[in-house]
């Protein structure tokens, strides 16, 4: 019997020490990998080594393209975050329908663009917000009686209002399920206890539904926040499959211009200090967030 129970045991601390293997080569070497090349001035990996301290870190800083990769990363960033009051909108919307097959429809047929393959999205999409003959301005030119031709995605004016329409529509189906399994968590009783004392529907949703809903609203901006800021695929294709941010270096985030300067100028220690500037970004809001809204709090 205690033999049975030691092989036991040592069956769940192999599992144990096989996750911790895995997550040291993967994530803390990595880590500590790019941390010490960020203080160094390396054009290929290995070679030409030359110890340089914070010298990285004030170049990128002192640079205006760095600078104006950052700008571009908030403004997405806050432009993507309009999918948690849109999505907690849609979710309002789709709980009223009561539970059946309608709200079933609904719930899946908003969640698709999730399963749908990123790229195949973005390329449709590029269809649709075409400069001249797009989709959308022939929408426009229809409701307002005369030609549009707006290059939502070529015309550095309105590039990232167009891959903020992009970016919405691919992700206001997984917020709207979040903020709809959130609401449909808070308890029955509370409602039928708000409308014995004569509050209305619009009250119940006001004073019961969105104090409720705290938790889910900073888990939601904690992932939106992280998922912006990491934003990469969808902005290089619409550059032409490239880090420079077309048009006009408009779209060009912080990864976008980590990645030019680790594959296609070559400059190791530029890159990885942009990339522990921004994982300090992400690590102090993520941070300052939890904290504020008390996500990982008891509830009374």
């Amino acid at each position: 019997m205690k033999k049975h129970k030691i092989k036991k045991q040592l069956e769940w601390y192999s599992f144990i020490i096989l996750s911790l293997v895995t997550l040291v080569i993967l994530v803390y070497v990595p880590m500590i990998s790019t941390i010490r090349y960020s203080m160094y001035d390396v054009s290929f990996l290995g070679y030409g080594e030359r110890y340089v301290g914070l010298n990285n870190y004030k170049m990128l800083l002192g640079s205006s393209s760095f600078l104006k990769a950052f700008g571009n990363t908030v403004v997405l960033t806050a432009l993507g975050l309009l999918t948690i009051p849109l999505g907690f909108i849609l979710a309002t919307l789709i709980n009223s329908l009561g539970r059946g097959r309608l709200q079933g429809f609904f719930r899946v047929g908003f969640y698709l663009p999730n399963i749908i393959t990123g790229v195949s999205v973005i390329l449709v999409f590029q269809i649709i917000l075409k400069g001249n003959d797009g989709l959308f301005n022939r929408f426009l030119s229809a409701v307002t009686g005369s030609q549009v031709s707006i290059g939502w995605l070529s015309d550095s004016r309105y590039a990232k209002l167009g891959a903020t329409l992009l970016w919405l529509w691919m992700n206001m189906g997984y917020s709207m399920l979040i903020n709809l399994a959130s609401m449909q968590s808070i308890q029955t009783e509370i409602y039928e206890a708000a409308a014995v004392d004569g509050a209305n529907g619009f009250k119940q949703w006001l004073y019961i539904t969105i104090p409720h809903m705290k938790q889910c609203f900073a888990f939601l901006f904690v992932t939106g926040m992280i998922s912006g800021l990491s934003r990469f695929t969808d902005l290089f294709i619409i550059g032409g499959n490239s880090s420079s941010g077309a048009p006009g270096g408009s779209l060009q985030t912080l990864l976008l211009y980590i990645y030019q300067y680790s594959f296609e100028v070559p400059q190791y220690g530029l890159s990885s200090a942009g990339a522990m500037i921004l994982f300090g970004i992400v690590f102090v809001f993520t941070l300052f967030n939890v904290r504020m809204s008390g996500m990982f709090k008891e509830e009374d």
